[in-house]
């Protein structure tokens, strides 16, 4: 189940990062949608199921950016890995809380991908402070979103399947 559903964020963060792109030029450098599927994933997966997650995610977002590859999918996979260590070590469940281990996300993706550019690509162009702050406060929101929205849908779920119990137990 955690595969489809992780193939089917997939398969959706690649086609709403495509589409953002197409319509609005500057749309990757402000959201990662891939950053936040791996956050969401580590966050709520295994620490290995969470590296394999950040590592996918990174190297789709690599092979659509059209640079150098390997970048994101290290970086992903290390904002992963750091991610469901933090969700393991201290108890994360309020939207608010979600959305500030997001933006922390972001600012470490942000900070490995300027580092690793700055070794392997000579004279890269380093994302300027406006653009990286506003990637990290979309990243940040995206995440309590998310939160929320998954939140309302397991409860909707657990409700519907309640009533259905009782109606099953009633009739029979």
């Amino acid at each position: 189940m955690k595969l489809l559903r992780f193939g089917l964020g997939l398969a959706l963060a690649t086609a709403l990062q495509t589409l953002g792109t197409a319509l609005v030029p500057r749309f990757a450098e402000a959201i990662d949608l891939f950053l936040v599927l791996a956050v969401w994933n580590a966050i709520t997966s295994s620490v290995r199921w969470s590296m394999v997650g950040g590592s996918v995610a990174g190297l789709c977002r690599d092979a659509l950016s059209g640079g150098f590859y390997g970048l994101h999918g290290f970086a992903d996979t290390l904002v992963a890995f750091v991610a469901v260590r933090v969700q393991q070590r201290l108890l994360v469940q309020a939207p608010l809380q979600i959305g500030f281990l997001f933006t922390l996300a972001a600012a470490l993706q942000l900070a490995t991908l300027m580092t690793l550019q700055a070794l392997l690509i000579p004279g890269s162009e380093m994302p300027g402070i406006g653009s990286s702050v506003v990637r990290m406060v979309c990243c940040g929101l995206l995440g309590m979103i998310l939160s929320i929205s998954s939140a309302r849908i397991q409860t909707t779920f657990e409700r519907w399947r309640e009533q259905r119990r009782r109606r099953l137990r009633i009739s029979v």
